[in-house]
């Protein structure tokens, strides 16, 4: 860990070419004044995103931009820059402004006072998501669903799959199984291995405003067999992550 960066934001993008000055903007005005840095993993864009992010590069030193030379997929895309990142908190978002950079600092004042790990939720008190397609809210609700009951170690979390979370030193990331696991697949959501590889680790759930995205589509709806893939994908932590037998 590099003493001089105190907090890592790490985000994963593919053609998110529209929105990563503005994500990049935003973190520096809330984090402007502190030692930080963001790390953005390109997973294989092709829309021009590698070339905006070189360009803010040049802007704010403060930004790693990381490309991987082809798709891997969300999961492995945040697990390598959160395995480089340098800071004693790391923050893990999106960059499509549904995840407002403005709550890191509430995320890193829960750290600082002593929890383990932040999930940024959706469906605590004092929670907002900007309307959203019915099918959205019920396919959202089952992959909650599909995670208490496959992943047992998730069923307190009424956000375990969220994508904006924030950890402290003592989270353990298990990443070489993560890889050997996943191989040549894509995984989805990094927060559920986290979760079951932390047991007895204190978390805590904070309420946030999902936004609508700023700009361009979705990759949810795009990808093809996505519940059998996520199912797959539960399945696997469950096996990696079971409970000892005596």
């Amino acid at each position: 860990m590099d003493s001089q960066i105190s907090v890592s934001i790490i985000t994963a993008t593919l053609n998110e070419r529209g929105n990563v000055k503005q994500f990049v903007e935003r973190v520096h005005k809330v984090m402007g004044g502190s030692k930080y840095e963001i790390i953005v993993v390109d997973d294989n864009s092709t829309d021009g995103t590698i070339e905006q992010l070189e360009s803010v590069e040049r802007e704010y030193p403060s930004l790693t931009v990381k490309a991987n030379p082809h798709r891997v997929g969300l999961l492995k895309s945040n697990l390598m820059g959160i395995k480089e990142s340098r800071g004693e908190y790391k923050i893990v978002m999106d960059a499509d402004l549904q995840h407002p950079p403005e709550k890191i600092k509430d995320a890193v004042d829960k750290l600082s006072g002593g929890v383990d790990c932040v999930v940024m939720s959706r469906f605590v008190d004092g929670s907002r998501v900007e309307r959203r397609e019915h099918y959205r809210s019920v396919a959202t609700s089952m992959a909650i669903a599909l995670c208490h009951l496959l992943v047992p170690q998730t069923k307190d979390f009424r956000d375990p799959i969220s994508g904006f979370f924030a950890m402290g030193r003592n989270v353990e990331i298990p990443y070489d199984r993560l890889f050997s696991c996943f191989g040549g697949h894509r995984g989805y959501k990094v927060l559920v291995p986290i979760i079951a590889n932390n047991e007895g680790k204190k978390f805590t759930e904070l309420p946030y405003s999902f936004n609508s995205r700023y700009w361009g589509e979705s990759k949810i709806g795009r990808e093809n067999l996505l519940i059998p893939r996520y199912i797959t994908e539960l399945r696997q932590y469950r096996s990696m992550f079971k409970e000892p037998e005596f």
